[in-house]
């Protein structure tokens, strides 16, 4: 397999979601990401089968649940 970008630009992630945390925010203590893309892939790492959405906090960006979703 390999881990090079294919023709949609999409990266090949195969590591662990947490590699893609750059730190904890000091405002509210969640983890915090980069870029708006990394929060999303973060999520689907660590909550399969669950909706997060991105949230922009600062520069940096956190995932939270949707709530009011079928379970």
């Amino acid at each position: 397999m390999s881990h090079a970008r294919d023709k949609s630009g999409i990266r090949d992630f195969a590591g662990p979601p947490q590699q893609l945390m750059v730190g904890i925010c000091p405002r509210d203590g969640k983890a915090s990401f980069l870029t708006r893309r990394d929060a999303k892939r973060a999520a689907r790492g660590m909550f399969p089968g669950q909706h997060h959405r991105p949230v922009r906090c600062g520069d940096r960006w956190h995932f939270q649940r949707i709530w009011g979703e079928s379970r």
